[in-house]
């Protein structure tokens, strides 16, 4: 089992991933994520009143959920952060119809089935009530790991016979590029902090270094915006929004 992290370290987990700092290497990509995140939770969880958050991690997004939900996190054995109220093997071990809302964040392409995923999204929710969910398309993977990449149709697609299904790219180009440069540039600084005289320079150094590429990122991004893409799409990361037919 993995060892709970300290507090502090806790606290610093959940802040990259809900207020993110220019100069922390993946700053863009979860910049747009939150943004995406919190348009499609007012649009979909507005009177939610039981939420399930899968596979909570740091939980970094209750603020983003309606003041007085009742919110339940599940996560897996040996998560190191202690903050489910849920921990299982079993995926969703709850009753039929017991959420209004399903939210499902960078998580959903772990799953081995993801068909099979979905109809357990369905049972859960309460007709109609909403999943909203994010993947990433461009990023890297452990190779001894089962990991799914989806299109926006594909994922559409698993949602076939849901009501209201919006898929949202987020990020362009230029947050990829940025993403990627600092996910490499973060492998060299974890290298360099291994000798301790150099880490309040490397701290500093890297840190700038974060802030140009995703500078660079947010001007590549506009090209982009001019030049137009067409029918080609090259987004960090999709998120999806549906809900669960009244009737059904």
């Amino acid at each position: 089992m993995a060892s709970p992290l300290a507090p502090e370290d806790l606290e610093r987990a959940r802040r990259t991933r809900r207020r993110p700092r220019p100069t922390q290497f993946d700053y863009l990509h979860v910049r747009l994520l939150v943004r995406d995140l919190g348009t499609a939770l007012r649009e979909a969880a507005a009177d939610a009143t039981d939420v399930l958050d899968v596979y909570c991690g740091t939980r970094p997004y209750e603020d983003l959920l309606p003041a007085g939900a009742r919110i339940v996190g599940l996560d897996v054995p040996g998560n190191p952060y202690g903050l489910a109220d849920v921990v299982s093997d079993e995926f969703l071990p709850f009753d039929d119809a017991s959420f209004d809302l399903v939210l499902c964040t960078q998580a959903f392409d772990y799953l081995p089935r993801p068909a099979d995923a979905v109809a357990e999204f369905r049972r859960v929710l309460r007709p109609g009530g909403s999943v909203v969910l994010t993947v990433p398309l461009v990023w890297e993977y452990d190779r001894s790991e089962l990991v799914h990449r989806f299109t926006g149709p594909q994922l559409a697609g698993l949602f076939d016979g849901w009501s209201e299904v919006r898929v949202r790219e987020s990020g362009g180009r230029g947050v990829v590029w940025a993403t990627l440069t600092g996910s490499l540039l973060q492998k060299v600084e974890a290298r360099a902090r291994r000798l301790p005289l150099l880490r309040p320079v490397v701290t500093a150094g890297f840190g700038g270094l974060y802030a140009v590429v995703n500078g660079l990122g947010l001007a590549l991004e506009a090209v982009e915006r001019r030049a137009g893409s067409g029918d080609q799409a090259l987004p960090m990361n999709l998120l999806l929004r549906a809900r669960r037919p009244d009737d059904q």
